[in-house]
């Protein structure tokens, strides 16, 4: 069993026209567990999922779980037909434990509805097919039930079918058709709809009927999205290397949830997975889909930092980790050599520099035993030639400091495509310094003030190490110009949050209105 996350209150996705026969669409929704109909019953508030990775017991969405009884065209209904709109519209809405009479130890009251009822995509019995959950053995067969039990012992109830298709002892595969959803129910009908029951061994009370609805919240998913997919590739003291990529999204980046153990709290970045990787481009028909940072410098304390990464699914508020997560991240402090430059909290805006992937861990003695020099530039100054190959420079206190790449531009936050271009004389006339570092590194003094690692003067500072020994690291998020990696402030939490294997978003998709009949209701 697994748990939806405590933020599962309720959740929303646009939902997209998909196909020349559709007359509408809506967001899909759902109310959170345990939220019955007013006047219909106390239900279970319990996001566990007791059936993890299950498929949904309908074959095509959409689908609409809610109350038989209490929705219109029921026995204690506000009125209308069972095919009345609404009953075919989101919000889902959970309807374990509503007022019947059969023992049920896990409902607050005791008693209550053993499962949940599904109503297909349209108000027409005998049409839509109920599938196999999982693999297993169809155990028992009534007037209008089939139960079929999976090697762990779960079993799982079908109630109302028509044209069973399977026999006791069968052994069935997941998906395969069971029979049509309709509302066989003995000799008297029901609404038109599928009452599906989980039932388990429960540690100290029994083998009983539990909670189905957050199961079915993510077994539902697959059927209207392709889940995304990605990998954390690498993860060292130079750079943290993957990809991630959404089928339906598939020309545009999606942000990744980098996480980071920093003792008992979790810091998280979100980054946009957006560089161009040529062995991408092939195996999923799309290219910009990489991501690629330099390893944040203040983890470089010689620790054991546990490093994940993740994709937000906010139909369900919890994130799907990527393959290769999580890693371990291990690098020891940088050795400091150079000079010390002040950086003021306007200069650290301009810059758009950050504590966390910049500041280097280092002792207060050695900071201090650095050389002060000059003010570090209040805001980046970059300029090109008129020619390509004369290249792009920062402007430092008159001097012009080489930009080598693309990868530097994007650790500093530059934006190379706004850069002033300047004539042949006018680059000529300011004095080369050392090129730009890799990376920038910032320190902090015992009064906590700030400083840029900088090559000491007349020291060149090389592109592949920059001033002072730091590694060649790059891409270092938090730049919004397009040279860069788009990011976010960081968040803190004071427990680690447990990316889950929901393996799943809910895609848009749309579908054509049903035809809608009359029809009787008993209870179920």
């Amino acid at each position: 069993m697994s748990r939806l996350p405590q933020r599962l209150a309720c959740g929303a996705l646009l939902v997209m026209l998909a196909g020349p026969s559709v007359a509408s669409a809506e967001p899909f929704s759902y109310l959170p567990p345990g939220d019955l109909i007013e006047g219909s019953g106390q239900g279970a508030v319990d996001d566990t999922v007791f059936a993890p990775g299950m498929r949904f017991p309908i074959e095509v969405a959409p689908a609409y779980a809610n109350s038989q009884v209490y929705n219109h065209g029921g026995s204690q209904g506000p009125g209308g037909g069972q095919c009345d709109d609404f009953n075919y519209s989101y919000p889902w809405r959970d309807n374990f434990c509503e007022k019947r009479s059969w023992d049920m130890p896990l409902c607050p009251a005791g008693t209550g509805h053993q499962g949940q009822d599904i109503r297909p995509a349209t108000c027409e019995k005998d049409k839509h097919w109920a599938v196999a959950t999982v693999a297993g053995t169809i155990t028992h067969i009534g007037s209008y039930s089939v139960y079929l039990t999976a090697d762990d012992g779960t079993r799982y109830d079908f109630l109302h079918m028509s044209a069973v298709q399977v026999n006791v002892g069968d052994e069935v595969t997941r998906g395969q058709h069971l029979g049509k959803v309709s509302n066989s129910f003995g000799g008297t009908p029901t609404t038109i709809h599928l009452h599906f029951n989980l039932r388990q061994n429960v540690e100290g009370v029994g083998f009983v009927y539990v909670p189905p609805y957050t199961s079915l919240l993510q077994a539902y998913a697959p059927l209207i999205d392709v889940a995304p997919s990605g990998s954390l590739e690498t993860v060292d003291c130079d750079a943290l290397v993957g990809w991630a990529f959404d089928s339906d999204q598939a020309d545009s980046a999606i942000d990744v949830n980098l996480s980071f153990a920093v003792g008992e709290d979790t810091v998280t970045h979100a980054i946009s997975a957006d560089l161009d990787r040529d062995d991408l481009c092939e195996s999923l028909g799309s290219c910009e889909h990489g991501f690629e940072v330099g390893s944040p410098l203040s983890l470089f304390d010689g620790q054991e930092h546990v490093v994940s990464a993740g994709v937000d699914y906010e139909a369900l508020a919890t994130t799907i980790e990527l393959g290769g997560s999580p890693q371990i991240m291990q690098c020891e402090p940088l050795v400091l050599s150079g000079v010390r430059r002040p950086v003021d909290v306007a200069t650290f805006e301009q810059w758009s520099l950050s504590s966390f992937w910049d500041e280097a861990f280092a002792e207060t003695s050695k900071v201090e035993a650095l050389e002060l020099s000059g003010d570090w530039p209040a805001e980046p100054v970059v300029v090109r030639g008129e020619k390509e190959a004369d290249g792009y420079w920062l402007v430092d206190q008159g001097q012009r400091r080489q930009i080598a790449d693309a990868k530097v531009a994007r650790a500093w936050r530059l934006d190379l495509s706004s850069a002033e271009q300047r004539s042949a004389a006018a680059l000529e006339a300011l004095a080369e310094g050392p090129a730009l570092s890799a990376r920038p590194v910032l320190l902090r003094d015992s009064d906590q003030e700030l400083y840029m690692l900088d090559a000491a003067p007349g020291e060149p500072a090389t592109p592949d190490g920059g001033a002072g020994g730091s590694p060649a690291l790059d891409g270092i998020p938090g730049s919004n110009s397009s040279a860069g990696c788009g990011c976010r402030v960081p968040r803190r939490s004071s427990e680690r949050g447990t990316p889950t294997a929901l393996m799943m978003l809910l895609l848009a998709m749309g579908w054509s209105s049903a035809r809608r009949a009359a029809g009787s209701v008993c209870r179920r």
